[in-house]
């Protein structure tokens, strides 16, 4: 975590931000159910993610940073429990009032008995934040597809999908930000030598509460 703190960090001390539009930061939790779909079987774990996320404005454009960590557990022998470190930046643009594309970095860390495994992706992001007709209260759709990656202590992934759809709320459109969503990932992992292909999904309600400065 401490990197994607000194990231957050830097968002809001350096030069850039001075002349931002908008400067935000996050605290999320993710109540995370992960199922694993491998040789006609299904594993289910459960756990907590939590983490924080940092974001700038400045003209179109949008420069984020979030980072999660947790455990997934429960899943039995076949399904070791593990701890998960993520690690994401983003740049968007704008192209409207409340759409905005661009591309999202991420890296996934596994670390359980079995040793470490590093997920890298990168890909491309649309991301939707309209106005539901009540003052502070917006819609939030965020969608990710990242096909290209590199994985390190384990088989290959051939696609990474993620999505959340949500609300959030400024009361009274001030600085307090409050966030719920639902959010879903799937990634197709590849077949490596004896070892078929397997699926994962990640699933559930994620929840944040944060400051947003700035128009």
């Amino acid at each position: 975590m401490r990197l994607p703190a000194a990231l957050m960090l830097a968002l809001c001390t350096s030069p850039a931000a001075a002349l931002a539009q908008q400067v935000g930061g996050f605290g999320q939790a993710f109540n995370v159910e992960r199922r694993i779909f491998y040789r006609g079987a299904v594993y289910q774990q459960t756990g907590l993610w939590y983490g924080a996320a940092g974001s700038a404005a400045l003209g179109p454009l949008r420069v984020g940073v979030s980072a999660f960590r947790g455990t997934a557990t429960g899943g039995g022998a076949s399904s070791p429990d593990i701890q998960i470190r993520t690690t994401a930046v983003t740049l968007h643009y704008l192209v409207g009032p409340w759409i905005a594309l661009g591309l999202q970095a991420e890296a996934r860390r596994f670390d359980s008995d079995a040793g470490a495994t590093v997920w890298r992706m990168i890909g491309g992001s649309v991301r939707l934040e309209p106005g539901l007709g009540l003052l502070g209260l917006r819609g939030i759709a965020d969608v990710s597809v990242l096909p290209a990656s590199s994985v390190s202590g384990g088989p290959s992934l051939d696609m990474a999908v993620q999505a959340t759809v949500g609300v959030a709320w400024a009361p009274g459109q001030g600085p307090v930000d409050l966030r719920l969503g639902y959010r879903f990932e799937r990634y197709d992992i590849a077949g490596a030598g004896a070892m078929p292909a397997r699926y994962e999904q990640y699933r559930g309600i994620s929840a944040g509460v944060g400051i947003r400065l700035g128009r």
